[in-house]
């Protein structure tokens, strides 16, 4: 089959990137952005480190342990967040190297491999949005259908129910086999993955024993075998459904648009329209929602400009939004929390009965 391809520029693209460009070059707009940025990493590694150290040199006791272990997962999803996502992106510090460094936190304090990750998030997902069988997080058959052009399942029906389980289940996942899985197709979609090698393999291996060290090995010197498999699943689940709901609510709503590799061939688009148009941002009047996630909520901005800190995105939001109306675009966003979610169930609960034959009640 012919490769899928996209038109590159275009007027949107063009004015947008100009008039960020400006914005970028303003004084001491990179500078405070920076700080911002900066400001986050004691925060997130505070309440990562400090709630760890209570719960294994304190022993506080059931309720402590419990509001230690939710600490600890708020700090972990900062990291995810606002650490490892802009510098796995390479927009933590301007070298590469040590974008790669501090992008290893994925590996170490998340428990999955950021080599990977990079090819799964920066390539198959930026490349290829919710495009079936080229975005890896859009093609989850046989357990969900996000587009009508997925196969059809009697199950599906159910997916807007049984989908949340599966969030919480979606970081042990990659902590466990996800990786490997990967590594043994040697691809992620239909992007190619390859084996590391020398620092890359090193920092796979050593990362991945380094988080079950401080995840499972030392807890479980001073705590019950089951004790720490309970506490370690707990933490993992809460992260996993925070991360995978949040990317979830940018693409997988009513709102967004999605394609087949077959649409993309015959059509071509211009790739930053396919962009906005796959993607969709939420509550962007809510500062603290924004700093807890990392500027996520602003997906679209993210994905036009994933090589700039988060913390300029807000800004940014109304330069795109601006042209997206001079040039005809579709650009969305959900005002609230409760909006998203609520296009996300209702988005499921089409997608999962969709095709499917209809039911017709006698009486």
């Amino acid at each position: 089959m012919s490769k899928v391809t996209f038109e590159n520029g275009g007027a949107f693209i063009r004015d947008t990137r100009s008039e960020v460009e400006v914005y970028l070059a303003g004084r001491g707009t990179r500078a405070r952005g920076a700080v911002q940025l900066y400001a986050k990493a004691p925060v997130a590694l505070g309440l990562t480190a400090g709630p760890w150290a209570v719960l294994v040199f304190v022993h506080p006791g059931i309720a402590g342990g419990l509001l230690s272990l939710l600490a600890l997962a708020v700090g972990v999803t900062l990291i995810g967040f606002c650490i490892q996502h802009d510098a796995n992106h390479g927009a933590y510090f301007r070298s590469r190297r040590w974008n790669h460094v501090l992008g290893w936190s994925a590996d170490a304090l998340l428990g999955f491999s950021s080599y990977a990750w990079r090819v799964k998030h920066n390539v198959a997902h930026h490349t290829y949005t919710n495009i079936d069988g080229l975005d890896a997080d859009f093609s989850q058959t046989p357990f969900m259908r996000f587009a009508p052009a997925q196969p059809v399942r009697p199950w599906y029906r159910y997916q807007h129910l049984y989908i949340w389980p599966l969030y919480l289940l979606m970081g042990l996942r990659w902590q466990t086999v996800g990786d490997i899985a990967a590594f043994a197709r040697g691809r992620i979609g239909e992007s190619a993955l390859r084996v590391p090698r020398g620092w890359n393999l090193a920092g796979v291996v050593g990362g991945k024993a380094l988080f079950v060290l401080w995840a499972l090995a030392i807890p479980a010197l001073v705590y019950p075998w089951w004790v720490v498999l309970a506490g370690y699943a707990g933490f993992s689940m809460i992260t996993s459904l925070v991360m995978a709901t949040t990317f979830q609510l940018a693409h997988c709503v009513e709102e967004a648009s999605s394609a087949s590799p077959e649409d993309l061939r015959r059509e071509a688009p211009e790739w930053a329209v396919h962009e906005v148009e796959t993607t969709v941002d939420f509550c962007p009047r809510n500062p603290v929602l924004t700093w807890m996630l990392g500027g996520l909520n602003f997906q679209i901005e993210h994905h036009l400009f994933p090589r700039v800190p988060h913390t300029h995105y807000p800004r940014i939001a109304e330069i795109v939004r601006r042209n997206c109306e001079r040039h005809g675009v579709r650009y969305t966003s959900q005002p609230s929390l409760r909006a998203a979610l609520r296009s996300h169930v209702v988005h499921l609960r089409t997608m999962g009965r969709l095709g499917l034959p209809v039911e017709i009640e006698m009486g």
